[in-house]
């Protein structure tokens, strides 16, 4: 009983062909992808850098006097200049 009447030869021409769709296929599928997440504008960019300006507005700005505040050692850290005392 035959199912299909081809011959050896055809059959490897015809999965190669498959083969090579499937392939051509997932890469038109990903540029599609790639090419519709690119068209959206970058609003996640935009409101990150509308917040920074916003942050750089509310922050104090220091004078050329003021020192900034040293941060407060905890209490396993030794003293910036420890090996001075010695």
């Amino acid at each position: 009983m035959v199912i299909v009447g081809l011959a050896p030869g055809d059959m490897l021409a015809i999965s190669m062909t498959a083969l090579l769709s499937f392939a051509l296929g997932m890469i038109a599928t990903i540029l599609f992808v790639m090419a519709r997440s690119s068209s959206s504008p970058g609003d996640v960019e935009s409101e990150l850098l509308e917040e920074d300006e916003q942050e750089a507005i509310d922050q104090p700005h220091e004078t050329a006097g003021e020192l900034p505040e040293s941060p407060r050692n905890e209490a396993w850290e030794k003293d910036s200049n420890w090996w001075k005392d010695q």
